[in-house]
């Protein structure tokens, strides 16, 4: 089981609204420990969070969706639904777009249930890489986009000429928050060349470290989308009793063209541990 900020990466989901549709009995854990009270999660959770979001994109309140969750809708009968939201959303300003995208990759989550097998999930080690990067809070994926672009001018007077160097994200919030994403983009520095950065400089030249075991899955298109890969890493990472031991990284397997994200290769990165027994209380377990 995943701790609420894991689940929260995994689900692609702020973990302040997990916290609330707790508080409102809309969607409780699998488990709360009564000594730290700490939320836990489980993986197939996924698909009943799938359907609440679901249904909220198509404008039910609260109570609505607690009815027909609870009346167990099936996946077909939200698509058909959803289909007919659709029709209206069309029609509505240019920027409602983001919103009837993110629809879609809900739906296609639950299409999908049944096939986000962890299959093309690898674990390997990642060495440890010289990077020179750009950090920064940022409040939504399309200024993120734009903050590769700021990273690209500043940093190709310092990037060795003619070469191609690979572009890697690090997301550092311990949980995923859509409106608040602590990102840093960097330029993996393939040889050893010195880099001489003037003061008062945004970028940073740092060693990203090494890590042992790093499970990764490739993913192609936005990162809106990216929940249908970290679902199955998810998967992997329950099944094969693991846990999160870090920052997730992104790695673009070619360079991005931001004219095109929607075509972008892009490598996702978990850094994961063995995880830990935890200790029985006492009495729990016992005949008394």
């Amino acid at each position: 089981m995943f701790r609420i900020g894991d689940f929260s990466r995994i689900a692609r989901v702020s973990a302040r609204l997990l916290r609330f549709y707790d508080e409102t009995g809309l969607f409780t854990p699998a488990h709360a420990d009564p000594f730290t009270g700490y939320r836990y999660y489980r993986v197939d959770q996924l698909a009943q969070l799938n359907r609440i979001l679901v249904l909220k994109d198509l404008g039910f309140n609260l109570d609505q969706v607690r009815d027909i969750v609870s009346s167990n809708v099936r996946a077909a009968e939200l698509r058909n639904m959803l289909l007919l939201r659709r029709n209206d959303v069309e029609q509505t300003l240019a920027a409602e777009s983001q919103r009837l995208h993110r629809i879609e990759a809900r739906i296609a989550q639950l299409e999908s249930e049944s096939s986000l097998l962890a299959d093309d999930v690898v674990v390997r080690d990642e060495p440890m890489r010289r990077i020179l990067s750009l950090r920064r809070t940022v409040p939504s994926f399309g200024v993120a986009r734009e903050l590769i672009l700021e990273l690209r001018t500043m940093a190709r007077p310092h990037l060795p000429k003619g070469s191609s160097s690979t572009l890697i994200a690090i997301a550092h919030s311990p949980q995923f928050e859509h409106d608040e994403i602590d990102v840093e983009f960097g330029y993996v520095l393939e040889v050893e060349v010195a880099v001489a950065l003037p003061e008062e400089c945004a970028l940073t030249l740092r060693h990203l470290e090494s890590v042992e075991r790093m499970a990764v899955c490739v993913r192609v298109g936005l990162p809106e989308d990216a929940h249908l890969v970290t679902a199955k890493i998810g998967r992997f990472i329950e099944a094969s009793g693991y846990t999160l031991a870090g920052p997730s990284r992104e790695v673009f397997l070619r360079p991005p063209d931001l004219d095109r994200m929607h075509e972008a290769v892009v490598e996702m990165q978990f850094p994961i541990q063995p995880r830990a027994i935890a200790p029985v209380a006492p009495g729990v377990g016992s005949n008394a």
